[in-house]
């Protein structure tokens, strides 16, 4: 009987050994670096003083994975593939450039500043994957809702609703990036413009 029971338990042994000394392909690490084209945006600054807060999102952008979903809405991460950084913070570092480079407002104060700032943008991120389409091209998916808020006062000035959604060239993990990139690059415009329109109600 135990020599009945050795034969099995040493093919999986074997099996399980085979499997582990097979080469896996490395990771691919891909940063967050939108096109960005949005100097001169405005030929004079406000006076005020912004704060960007920490962007807000579900556990699943919280850290490095890159996302893709189904046909069936199931989000599931690429195997070989992942950001350098989480998508809260990447999106919080692109957003600040993008305030800086604009000119908007005197100055844009990270999350970490203990300097007191006129306003206050916070940014809920909803979406940040890669929608893969049975039988229709696939889509890289950005989508995040936006509120302007007076800080001396605690007043919601405005709120708003982000969203682009390009065209991918394939389903992998490098067509993604491209167009995640590409759906930044369209809403950062729109939301600077958003911004400079809604300084007005901070006066």
């Amino acid at each position: 009987m135990m020599k009945m029971l050795k034969f099995p338990f040493a093919v999986v042994l074997l099996a399980l050994t085979a499997c582990a000394g097979k080469p896996q392909p490395p990771v691919t690490e891909y940063a967050l670096s939108p096109p960005m084209q949005i100097r001169g945006m405005t030929e004079a600054s406000s006076p005020l003083t912004l704060r960007l807060a920490s962007v807000t999102a579900s556990r699943i952008y919280q850290g490095p994975e890159f996302y893709y979903v189904d046909g069936n809405y199931r989000r599931n991460p690429y195997a070989w593939s992942r950001w350098v950084d989480a998508p809260v913070r990447m999106l919080r570092m692109v957003l600040q450039d993008g305030l800086e480079q604009s000119g908007l407002f005197r100055a844009v104060l990270p999350p970490s500043s203990r300097l007191r700032a006129d306003l206050r943008l916070e940014i809920t991120l909803y979406d940040f994957s890669h929608h893969l389409n049975d039988g229709q091209a696939s889509q890289a998916v950005v989508r995040l809702g936006a509120h302007l808020l007076d800080a001396r006062k605690g007043k919601l000035l405005a709120s708003r609703r982000f969203e682009a959604g390009v065209p991918t060239a394939g389903d992998g993990a490098p067509a993604g990036v491209a167009g995640i990139n590409a759906a930044v690059a369209r809403i950062l415009p729109d939301l600077l413009a958003w911004l400079r329109d809604s300084l007005g109600k901070a006066s």
